[in-house]
């Protein structure tokens, strides 16, 4: 099967690690292979397992697409090209966080929301951490530094 890859890049300032939060739900754009039909703002999540029919194999999401019998579906995989957290060595750098298997589906678009948690160099955590603007920023205050995620940019690729 097809996989496609999530990768980010960002600027940190005092992150030592930008992870996203477990069981996460991705929010997507999908469409056809062939571009004809599309689905906006679709979640898919490790929690969400639906049989796939006719078959012993699950998926994250599942659609079904006008004028076609074959189901489509995105699912979550492991591959050892994925990194749990994005690291302050990464800074600037696209790094992989997510794997998706997909078939009869093209994935278009990616939208950051409450998805991460970030652990300061001084290991303060922020959870729910919201990128939905691309950039995020917080005041430690038991340490006397700002936080901040920058210029967040993402990528799909079929390399890890």
């Amino acid at each position: 099967m097809p996989q496609i890859f999530l990768k980010i890049k960002a600027e940190l300032e005092n992150v030592k690690h930008l992870s996203p939060v477990r069981n996460n739900y991705w929010k997507f754009d999908i469409q056809t292979p062939q571009g004809g039909d599309e689905r906006k703002g679709i979640t898919v999540s490790e929690e969400d397992l639906m049989p796939l029919e006719g078959s012993r194999g699950e998926a994250h999401f599942i659609i079904k697409w006008p004028y076609t019998h074959e189901q489509a579906y995105i699912k979550i995989v492991n591959h050892r090209g994925v990194k749990s957290s994005y690291n302050e060595a990464d800074s600037g750098e696209f790094v992989t966080i997510l794997a998706l298997e997909c078939r009869n589906i093209e994935v278009t678009a990616w939208y950051p929301s409450e998805d991460f948690i970030v652990r300061t160099k001084n290991d303060t955590v922020f959870s729910k951490v919201d990128l939905s603007d691309r950039d995020w920023a917080e005041y430690d205050e038991e340490h006397d530094a700002t936080v901040s995620v920058a210029n967040l940019e993402y990528r799909f690729d079929t390399e890890a």
